[in-house]
């Protein structure tokens, strides 16, 4: 299933992403079921000297599946585009690696994580980063804006997947990059995600997509050169693992 198929079913999922990310915003500590926090961007292979310069309120919240930094270099002076920023971690690490004369926005559809992604901002002494409530398919911003479009955990909790490529495609200029962490079925798993525990949406194991598919979805978007780098050791489900993935606009 790429996109939810009722109103009413999108609605649902919109409610059950607002209840359990605005929790996570507010009670960190809680026990989701899930890896998050300092210790899990760690072990995905985030820098030491980011986790080290950004203060730990940063981290708390941070529900990372993957490192998208791993798939490509950030170089000064870029415009990078968060989707799915949550309590901004990674708007934060982009902000440090595109330096003051760069731009970074960061855009989620939960107000409880936007406005904790605007105190760690403040907290980490980013003027450079910004970031707003959004749905990922209408995205406030002007066509052929941003060098890079950055996602993690995000995509499989989108309602209308394909919309969402073709609005990272558009935003993106001619030549942009697109990386993203995201969590996909498991193939080589014995249990479907249907029968997975805790199955909803919000969870990351509902809305997933086979890794082929999710390559389909950025390819009929018009993406060049997309691929599946890898596998993370994140797991939402026995069913869900997470994936790495990049692709490109052409110039």
């Amino acid at each position: 299933m790429n996109d939810c198929n009722t109103r009413e079913n999108c609605q649902d999922i919109r409610t059950q992403l607002r209840e359990l990310y605005t929790r996570l915003a507010n009670e960190p500590d809680a026990d989701f079921g899930w890896g998050k926090g300092k210790e899990n961007s760690r072990l995905l292979g985030y820098a030491e000297a980011w986790l080290n310069e950004l203060p730990d309120c940063v981290w708390e919240s941070a529900a990372a599946v993957g490192n998208p930094f791993s798939l490509g270099a950030v170089h000064s002076g870029e415009t990078v585009i968060d989707l799915g920023c949550g309590a901004g971690a990674d708007v934060c690490v982009a902000a440090l690696l595109v330096g003051d004369q760069g731009k970074v926005f960061g855009f989620d559809c939960t107000p409880a994580m936007v406005a904790k992604a605007a105190r760690n901002a403040t907290a980490s002494h980013l003027p450079q980063l910004a970031v707003q409530v959004a749905e990922l398919t209408a995205l406030p911003l002007s066509d052929a804006c941003a060098d890079l479009v950055i996602s993690n955990g995000a995509i499989n909790l989108a309602a209308n997947k394909n919309s969402v490529a073709e609005e990272i495609f558009r935003i993106l200029k001619p030549g942009g990059r697109l990386q993203i962490a995201d969590m996909v079925r498991d193939l080589s798993a014995t249990e479907s995600v249907c029968g997975a525990e805790a199955a909803s949406w919000a969870d990351c194991v509902s809305g997933t997509l086979s890794p082929e598919v999710f390559l389909d979805t950025l390819r009929n978007a018009g993406f060049i050169d997309a691929e599946l780098v890898g596998f993370t050791a994140y797991r939402t489900s026995p069913a869900t693992i997470g994936g790495l993935f990049r692709a490109a606009k052409a110039d």
